[in-house]
């Protein structure tokens, strides 16, 4: 018998079948023995829409009230799901992540856990029962209602899987784990059947769809076993392990939209969450994500590779761009990554031009593990 954290996103709990079919996957594992928590975000569109909704009555709402008013989808979800397992034949309870003791900071929109008391989630486990939570929320020291921005679900799940010592935390997806680029905007990007926690923290952070990036630093910071799989198949695509095992020298890259671009003297401003910063001789130039109501036209390119400067990397990117017509307008390197800024209408055809680049240099290896 193992205990398993579940995660489902909202494509696959957009229509009634869909939930029925996720209720019978977790059916199924429960009646073969395992211990099963499900988080689930919010129908698919539903934030969406209770965005535009509340911005209909206001032009830039209280960030409190969007708290409270977007923890709601995820309610929903949970409830149905709970209601969905029942009537496969499987005790499920739902509950909200205050009920469940998700603990976070007082960053509305943006916060995060800093805590988490599952006394009543391990109650309802060893009564037999399926617990289904409500993901990307939480009650923050104040005793407000948080959420825990876009992705939050994520961070939910991974949270809940350190608390209660989970075997493995599984994020099931529209897509079949972390790619090599965006199968959306690269045709033939790969699937990473196993990666690092450092570098898929790397990756999540340069922007890569299926994992938020603050859930892959409690992943990290915890340990916790991780797999990133297909919730139509039911079938795990991605394992991030602290194992040793053969990869490239890249593993892959990501790309992140709706930056701005600052530039000044003396310090650099504070900023919270996503940034890249350059200073040199008492100038600064720093690249960050928009707060609401900030034009953008910027999007931010991370070449990851396995912990090692890859000799021609740098050259043969910038010539591959340069030969497309696609100008760079920042680049930042380290150790452990690439980072470039262009243009978002040329930022697909960068991503597309910087894969191709790198696999046919032979820099780009995907280790087949098996993980079914």
């Amino acid at each position: 018998m193992a205990r398993i954290v579940r995660k489902y996103g909202g494509s696959s709990l957009r229509e009634p079948e869909q939930i029925r079919q996720v209720a019978r996957h977790i059916a199924d594992r429960r009646w073969n023995g395992d211990e099963i928590v499900v988080v689930v975000s919010a129908m698919a569109a539903t934030t969406d829409e209770l965005l535009a909704l509340a911005r209909s009555l206001h032009p830039d709402p209280p960030r409190r009230e969007m708290d409270m008013l977007l923890s709601t989808g995820e309610r929903i979800s949970c409830a149905l799901l709970a209601m969905a397992i029942e009537a496969e034949g499987v005790a499920a309870v739902s509950y909200t992540g205050s009920q469940v003791g998700i603990i976070t900071d007082t960053h509305h929109g943006e916060a995060r856990i800093v805590d988490v008391r599952p006394t009543r989630l391990l109650q309802a486990l060893g009564e037999g029962q399926v617990v289904v939570v409500a993901g990307f929320q939480g009650v923050s020291i104040d005793k407000e209602i948080t959420t825990l921005g876009r992705g939050g679900s994520d961070a939910t799940a991974i949270a809940l899987a350190a608390a209660i010592k989970a075997d493995r935390c599984e994020l099931m997806k529209d897509v079949e784990g972390l790619f090599t680029a965006d199968p959306k905007a690269v045709p033939d990007a790969e699937v990473i059947e196993v990666i690092d926690f450092e570098s898929a923290v790397r990756l999540a952070r340069g922007g890569a769809k299926a994992l938020q990036s603050e859930a892959a630093r409690l992943a990290s910071d915890h340990r916790v076993p991780l797999a990133i799989g297909n919730s139509a198949s039911d079938t795990i695509g991605t394992i991030v392990t602290d194992r040793p095992f053969d990869c490239g020298e890249v593993v892959g890259i990501a790309r992140r939209d709706g930056l701005i671009r600052q530039q000044g003297t003396g310090h650099a401003p504070a900023i919270l969450g996503w940034s890249r910063f350059v200073e040199q001789s008492g100038r600064w130039v720093l690249w960050r994500d928009a707060m609401p109501g900030e034009a953008t036209s910027l999007s931010g390119i991370t070449i990851v590779t396995s912990g090692r400067p890859v000799k021609g990397l740098h050259s043969a990117v910038v010539e591959a761009l340069s030969s497309k017509e696609i100008p760079i307008q920042g680049i930042v390197e380290s150790q452990e990554e690439i980072w470039l800024c262009l243009a978002t209408q040329v930022a697909v055809r960068a991503e597309q031009v910087i894969h191709e680049t790198i696999r046919k240099a032979g820099w780009l290896k995907v280790e087949t593990a098996g993980v079914g």
